[in-house]
């Protein structure tokens, strides 16, 4: 990476950098948006979790920035030097305590006020000397580092140390803690997830797993023996989705397990007819009880398709014929009668929503809308217009938030008679709170029940977007 310092010029989108966690290690970034005008001190940048199972994305103050450390090959190191250790995907600070064989260090963690410091066996590659980043330059200088020599009279010594980084087994997929889930070829549980523990490896693809939610008579959680094609990881998490549409594969939480179903009738109150092919029957669930269905496939999670969802109804003439009917009677896609909210793209008023009621449909993807807040300009009565599809949606589900707003959340601010898209930028009180908005850049104040969660409906689906697309 070429070095910027801070002095030189503002940090630019796709910049490779490092930000410091609360742990004190430093972790590689990429900057996604640089800091602006309104948030000067602040930069949104991408990186890997500790523990590297996905990537992080969200604000980070400048002051916890700073440019990748240039790259010193094949440097060799002294007892006592201070150094950054990698692991854990990230830049630890140690002190090297001793020398081994093999182009390894002895590296000392977490000795400082008065904690037990903790040992470990470091390779050369995963070592550099530990650098501040002070007021635009790295101390010491790339010319101190030159004129210091590298050469010492400490001799490697054969020591042998207990490695307290964590090893997976040459020929194990899953290693002990791991969290997973379980599934079972037996009659009556096909089809259905598990959520367990590793306990074991006890060798030829076999493990020994701790259930979750299962126990035995006398309390203590079930332990059972499972083969690796029975396993799987436990699936990441997504979006949040606000509704579930017809037809689509779900996972339905059942008897302690998740089931893979798919959505055969959309009912009432955030509720779901799932029908189930193992065992051929349809039962109704709470949106809270169902997931978005993925599939572990070749090491990767994919989102369940369409192909999916016609393997597992197929077996239903009886499900086949009821879908048919209910896709037939929503063709058009809002009902008269139907309340809904509209999108305005005039001048000043772009991005917001308002209510309104579906009076009739045009054909050619428009209808006939009565708003619900807007009236004529003699105030007579409610005005109606054109509208297209396109620019309507159905009133967002589970909007209303009981918790508090975070920082930076995406939310939608009741002004002026409709829904404005706008973002949280400081909290005020405990229930009051500063809202940045984008298309007029413009801050105001919002008690916290005038705002709702942010939600986009995308392919006929409730989605919460992430922080960084408004």
């Amino acid at each position: 990476m070429k070095i910027r310092r801070q002095s030189q010029g503002p940090l630019s989108k796709g910049d490779q950098i490092e930000v410091k966690r609360p742990n004190g290690a430093y972790y590689a970034a990429t900057v996604l948006r640089p800091p602006s005008a309104m948030r000067k001190n602040m930069v949104f940048v991408e990186y890997h979790a500790e523990d590297g199972s996905k990537c992080v994305r969200g604000y980070v103050d400048l002051t916890h920035v700073r440019p990748s450390p240039p790259l010193e090959l094949n440097r060799r190191f002294r007892i006592g030097d201070d150094v950054e250790a990698y692991w854990e995907n990230g830049w630890h600070q140690g002190v090297v305590r001793d020398l081994l064989k093999d182009s390894k260090y002895v590296v000392g963690f977490n000795g400082n006020e008065g904690k037990v410091e903790e040992k470990s066996e470091i390779h050369q590659c995963n070592l550099r000397l530990h650098r501040e980043w002070d007021d635009g330059s790295w101390v010491p200088s790339m010319a101190e580092l030159a004129n210091s020599s590298n050469e010492n009279d400490d001799k490697p010594r054969n020591v042998k140390l207990k490695i307290v980084f964590r090893k997976k087994q040459a020929d194990a997929e899953f290693q002990k803690g791991d969290e997973v889930e379980i599934t079972s070829d037996e009659e009556g549980f096909k089809g259905s997830w598990y959520n367990a523990v590793i306990v074991e490896y006890r060798g030829n693809d076999k493990y020994l797993v701790e259930y979750s939610t299962s126990r035995k008579e006398d309390g203590v959680p079930l332990r059972a023996e499972a083969k690796a094609q029975h396993i799987r990881p436990c699936p990441p998490e997504l979006l949040p989705v606000a509704s579930f549409c017809l037809r689509e594969v779900v996972d339905a939480w059942y008897n302690d397990g998740w089931w893979i179903g798919v959505i055969s009738r959309v009912l009432d109150g955030s509720k779901y007819a799932v029908y189930f092919s193992l065992p051929d029957e349809e039962l109704e669930f709470d949106h809270s009880k169902l997931r978005i269905h993925q599939d572990w496939k070749n090491g990767k999670w994919i989102i369940a398709s369409e192909e999916n969802s016609r393997h597992l109804v197929m077996n239903s003439n009886r499900l086949l014929h009821k879908m048919d009917v209910d896709e037939k009677r929503f063709w058009v896609k809002f009902p008269k009668g139907m309340r809904v909210e509209v999108k305005s793209d005039e001048p000043g008023y772009e991005g917001s929503w308002y209510s309104a009621i579906i009076v009739d449909s045009l054909g050619n993807d428009k209808y006939l809308v009565e708003y619900l807040t807007l009236k004529t300009e003699d105030l007579g009565a409610y005005l109606r217009e054109e509208a297209y599809a396109s620019h309507i949606r159905p009133r967002p589900q589970h909007a209303r938030c009981t918790r508090h707003y975070k920082l930076f959340e995406n939310v939608d601010a009741w002004y002026n008679d409709g829904w404005w898209i706008g973002q949280v930028i400081k909290v005020l009180t405990t229930w009051k709170y500063a809202v940045y908005f984008q298309t007029t850049n413009e801050v105001m104040e919002f008690e916290h029940n005038d705002l709702r969660l942010h939600l986009e409906w995308i392919n006929g689906k409730w989605i919460v977007p992430s922080k960084d697309t408004i």
